[in-house]
């Protein structure tokens, strides 16, 4: 019997995967089978397949029938759409493979729009950066390309997974960074040289060249944290700075703005906020300072070893010390409503934290997850059985699916943040990496190497 169905399709329905193509095949009346192209080789894969023999047969029948049928039937065309709304990418576009008639009902935008939006890995950091994406992809006449969108964001993905990046590297400190923050525009770098640098990420010329260093400092720069103009800094002079940048093409105004002093010992970590500033102190405290008139409002004490981190979301604030413990402070009541006791073997170095979980690092080597609502560990990524660092990890930094962390080994690992898979290990600095932070698109890290780091995962 001759059918219409041209070679190449028959090859290309048969990379189809067998289970997809039964799968489909198992759940649309026989009546709808009318129509479809490559039937030759659905005939094949019927003749192997292990349904029913009744329902085997029948479908034969109609792959028979419809051998000179070209139209999908609406019916069949439902029924398919349904199906296929629940496969993965990858599924989706092996699909479109199969004939004409079958890329035609892939390429309904609501089956992209539907992976772009639910998929954790293929969502973006934040609704501000996924709307300036969709609006490459926006027609001039506000239609959305969703197949476009999600294929660029598959790209990305697939980079990630593979640690397939552009390096460029920022010299000009004098010592080991310590700090690291940036935009779409900069990179701010903080250094046990005293000072304070801002990097030109989009200058053309030679790395370096395009920035401005911030004196005023007597010590080490410990922390840093950007906002738009406004950066703050703490440092082992025992106060923290807040500076603002006014940055046009000559990089001309840039000026300390406020100076606060309370702490009696190193300021290790930092977070600003639009009205008010936290900090962390090795002298055992957290406080919370006023951004207007630069005075502690509140001081936080419970923690027996230094403060060396600290997240807030307004809310919660988490912080982890070198008393080996984590704390969860009520900001709204003002008292720690839960303690991680001994959360490390050492001093508890970085810390992350959602609705779900806290991700820690510390000197003991390890990551680990913990249930926020519960406060029991929940995983361990180590070197032995998780491929994980063999130094002290220095720093991390979480988004919707994946964790980044830097360590003493000179490495940076990329994991997942929901299955604990290492999917990356990203090689460069010559010494311990002790700070990372990091965009969908990219990751800045700073090293004892004296270097700063630009690792591009956006190049296709």
């Amino acid at each position: 019997m001759r059918s219409n169905v041209g070679t190449s399709e028959i090859d290309l329905f048969s990379s189809l995967p067998l289970p997809i193509a039964l799968k489909i095949f198992r759940l649309l009346d026989p009546s709808h089978i009318f129509g479809l192209a490559c039937l030759e080789t659905l005939y094949v894969l019927l003749s192997g397949s292990t349904m029913r023999m009744t329902t085997t047969f029948t479908l034969r029948s109609c792959v028979q029938i419809a051998y000179n049928r070209r139209k999908i039937h609406e019916k069949c065309k439902m029924s398919v759409t349904s199906l296929i709304f629940n496969f993965i990418s990858e599924s989706l576009c092996k699909c479109m493979l199969v004939c004409t008639a079958w890329r035609n009902l892939c390429m309904a935008p609501c089956l992209w729009k539907r992976l772009c939006t639910l998929q954790r890995m293929f969502r973006l950091c934040s609704a501000e950066t996924e709307n300036e994406q969709l609006k490459k992809h926006t027609t001039r006449d506000g239609v959305v390309l969703w197949k476009e969108a999600f294929s660029e964001r598959y790209r990305l993905w697939r980079n990630w997974h593979a640690g397939r990046c552009v390096i460029r590297t920022f010299e000009g400190h004098t010592q080991g960074i310590s700090c690291v923050q940036f935009d779409g525009d900069r990179i701010v770098s903080g250094s046990s040289d005293n000072t304070i640098r801002v990097w030109d990420m989009k200058s053309s010329a030679m790395p370096g060249l395009g920035t401005m260093t911030l004196t005023g400092h007597s010590d080490t720069v410990r922390c840093l944290h950007l906002s738009g103009n406004r950066l703050a800094s703490g440092s082992n002079d025992l106060t923290i700075k807040v500076w603002g940048l006014a940055v046009n093409r000559t990089w001309s105004s840039i000026a300390c703005r406020q100076t606060m002093i309370g702490h009696t010992n190193f300021v290790r970590c930092l977070q600003m906020e639009k009205e008010r500033l936290i900090s962390g102190s090795y002298d055992h405290t957290l406080k919370i300072w006023s951004t207007e008139t630069g005075q502690c409002m509140k001081t936080l004490m419970g923690h027996n070893g230094a403060v060396i981190c600290m997240q807030s979301d307004g809310h919660l604030l988490v912080s982890g010390s070198a008393d080996l413990s984590m704390k969860c402070w009520d900001e709204r009541m003002d008292i720690c409503a839960m303690t991680l006791h001994n959360a490390h073997d050492n001093a508890v170095t970085c810390l992350r934290f959602d609705n779900e979980r806290i991700v820690s690092g510390s000197v003991d080597r390890t990551i680990k997850m913990w249930d926020l609502r519960t406060g029991k560990c929940v995983q361990t990524l180590d070197w032995k059985l998780s491929e994980g660092h063999t130094g002290v990890v220095r720093c991390l930094q979480v988004d919707s699916w994946r964790i980044v962390s830097a360590a003493d080994d000179r490495t940076i690992k990329v994991w997942n943040l929901h299955t604990g898979e290492r999917l990356c290990t990203l090689h460069s600095h010559t010494d311990g990496v002790t700070c990372v932070q990091f965009s969908d698109q990219q990751i800045v890290s700073g090293s004892y190497d004296m270097t700063v780091k630009l690792w591009d995962f956006g190049v296709f």
